[in-house]
């Protein structure tokens, strides 16, 4: 199937054919892309997001992983951007208008409070709240471990937060099958990060501190 589908969206030269912010991250995050065609891709991405105004122009399948390919691609400050950017579209454009839902569009309401459409247009529906995976995979790094069977169940975790200047602070907690864990960090007036980190007993947890 990956052979299938990068003869028919693929360039000899490595140009994706569906030039979008949505085809280009699935085609990162599936592993869609030829090893050899990785950087064009990666770099068409952020010219396609700049041309864009860094704004989000993806739907229900591209938005889950947006972020989180950004994250994992040295384009942190990207994911960022889009999380906090305020006008439409945006997270953040409905936080402002009130909403304490997620809604099915990015304009389900216009600037004035009026509803934009009287049709496909949930006030609550998740999709977009997809975005809460990003903040505790990649904004607080936390995300269980992989391999053998002594690691399932969050036995073992793998905590590896990628913060960013345009937060000063982030934290998480989850509640797994083996305890409470905690990843947390703070960016200080002189630059200087500190990390909090709780491990529940009788787990482990790999970390992997930023630029470190």
């Amino acid at each position: 199937m990956r052979s299938s589908l990068q003869r028919e969206y693929f360039t000899p030269t490595g140009r994706l054919a569906i030039n979008t912010q949505t085809g280009y991250v699935l085609a990162l995050h599936l592993y869609l892309v030829p090893a050899a065609y990785r950087e064009r891709v990666i770099n068409d991405l952020v010219l396609r997001l700049r041309k864009d105004k860094v704004h989000l122009r993806t739907g229900f399948v591209g938005t889950p992983y947006l972020c989180r390919v950004l994250s994992n691609i040295g384009a942190n400050d990207l994911a960022y951007r889009l999380l906090l950017n305020e006008d439409y579209p945006s997270w953040l454009y409905a936080v402002n208008l009130g909403a304490t839902t997620i809604w099915e569009r990015w304009n389900s309401l216009n600037p004035d409070g009026s509803i934009s459409s009287t049709g496909m247009n949930s006030l609550n529906h998740y999709a977009y709240g997809s975005i809460v995976e990003w903040l505790y995979r990649d904004v607080c790094g936390l995300n269980p471990g992989t391999g053998d069977d002594q690691m399932v169940g969050f036995r073992h975790a793998r905590i590896a937060p990628k913060p960013d200047k345009a937060l000063q602070w982030a934290r998480t907690t989850y509640q797994s099958a083996v305890g409470l864990y905690e990843s947390g960090w703070r960016i200080g007036e002189t630059g200087d990060l500190s990390l909090t980190l709780v491990i529940p007993f009788n787990a482990t947890a790999e970390v992997v501190l930023p630029d470190a």
